[in-house]
C-alpha cells in the first residue's frame, strides 16, 4: 500500500482537481465544527437499530433520522447542530467552488458514530471495500456527487485508502460489471445531445446510469482481485480536519475510525469544470465503444 499525500493545493483549480478523482484536504477545519458541550453531545448519540448506517438530516425538511431518540428536547438540539454544521459547510464550499453552487442540490448531510474497523455489515454495505459511490434510494441521474467530511473525534484519525478513478475503473471493469446493453441505442442516440436530455433530471425513477452506477459499486466491493491487489494509496485525516471529493469518481474506503460528520451535494452536469471527463459521459463512450466491437 502506497502513501499518498493529499493537500488543499495542487495542479488545476479545485473544480478540476475534484472531478479528476483528487481529495482536497485540510488539515485545520476551514468552517465552523461542533464544538465544547454540542461536540460532547454529539458523541453520545447513538445508531437507532443496525439497519441504520449513520445518523442522517436533511436540509430541506430539517428531519434528523437513525438515532435512539429519547425526547423532544434531544431532537431539536440534533437538529440544530446539524443545521449548523449544513449552512457552515454549505457556505465554505459556495466560496471554494462558486460555479457549483450555481447548479447543486444539497442533499443528506450525517454523522457516523461507529468504529469503522469493527463494524459488521453485508459486503455490498461495507465501508471499507473500495467502491465508488451510488445511492440505493436517492438516484442522482447524472448528477455528480460532491461529499464533504470532517472529523470531529478528538483524539483519533480516520483512515482512507483510494485507488484508481472511475475512467480507469471503467475501463477495466466495466464490461465485467455489465454496461447498459438492452437499451444502448437509446444511449448512443444521445451522444450528441448532452447529458442533460439522456437523465432527465425531473423524473425520480433510476436512470440507466443508476443501474449501471449501483451494479459497477457493488461489483467492486465484490471483486476480490480488484480489492486485495488493486492500487492503494493511504490518506490519514486527524482529529479536526476536513476533505472533500466527488465520490463517484473518486474511489475509496473507510478502514479505521468514528465520529465523523459527512454532507453530499448532486451537482448539475452544465456546471461542471471537466463535464467530458464526468462518469455519465465516460459511460457513454464506453458503451459506445462496445457497440462498435458487437456490430
Amino acid at each position: 500500500m502506497e502513501a499518498n499525500a493529499v493537500a488543499a493545493t495542487g495542479c488545476g483549480s479545485p473544480a478540476e482537481r475534484l472531478e479528476r478523482g483528487e481529495v482536497l484536504y485540510y488539515p485545520t477545519a476551514p468552517f465552523p465544527l461542533p464544538q465544547g458541550d454540542d461536540l460532547d453531545f454529539l458523541l453520545q448519540q447513538e445508531l437507532g437499530s443496525l439497519n441504520h448506517k449513520n445518523i442522517s438530516y436533511n436540509p430541506h425538511n430539517g428531519k434528523v433520522n437513525g438515532f435512539v431518540r429519547k425526547n423532544a428536547e434531544q431532537v431539536e438540539r440534533l437538529r440544530n447542530i446539524f443545521d449548523r454544521f449544513s449552512k457552515a459547510a454549505t457556505e465554505w464550499l459556495t466560496q471554494l467552488l462558486p460555479q457549483y453552487s450555481q447548479g447543486w442540490q444539497l442533499d443528506r448531510a450525517s454523522f457516523r458514530p461507529q468504529e469503522e474497523a469493527t463494524r459488521r455489515l453485508r459486503a455490498k454495505a461495507r465501508n471499507d471495500l473500495i467502491h465508488v459511490d451510488a445511492f440505493p434510494g436517492r438516484p442522482s441521474r447524472g448528477n455528480r456527487i460532491l461529499r464533504v467530511f470532517a472529523n470531529i473525534n478528538p483524539r483519533e484519525p480516520r483512515i482512507w485508502v483510494t485507488s484508481d478513478p472511475f475512467a480507469k475503473l471503467l475501463k477495466r471493469y466495466g464490461e465485467a460489471a455489465g454496461l447498459p446493453g438492452r437499451n444502448r441505442t437509446r444511449w448512443l442516440a444521445h451522444l450528441g445531445q448532452g447529458i442533460l436530455g439522456l437523465f432527465r433530471p425531473h423524473v425520480a425513477r433510476r436512470s440507466e446510469y443508476d443501474l449501471f452506477m449501483l451494479r459497477f459499486h457493488d461489483y467492486l466491493k465484490l471483486n476480490e482481485e480488484f480489492q486485495e491487489k488493486g492500487p492503494k494509496y493511504l490518506h490519514t485525516f486527524p482529529p479536526g480536519s476536513v476533505w472533500v471529493a466527488m465520490t463517484d469518481t473518486c474511489s475509496h474506503a473507510v478502514l479505521r475510525g468514528r465520529y465523523a460528520l459527512e454532507h453530499s451535494y448532486f451537482v448539475s452536469p452544465v456546471v461542471l469544470a471537466l463535464p467530458e471527463e464526468s462518469p455519465p459521459v465516460l459511460l457513454q463512450k464506453a458503451c459506445a465503444a462496445s457497440g462498435r466491437r458487437a456490430a
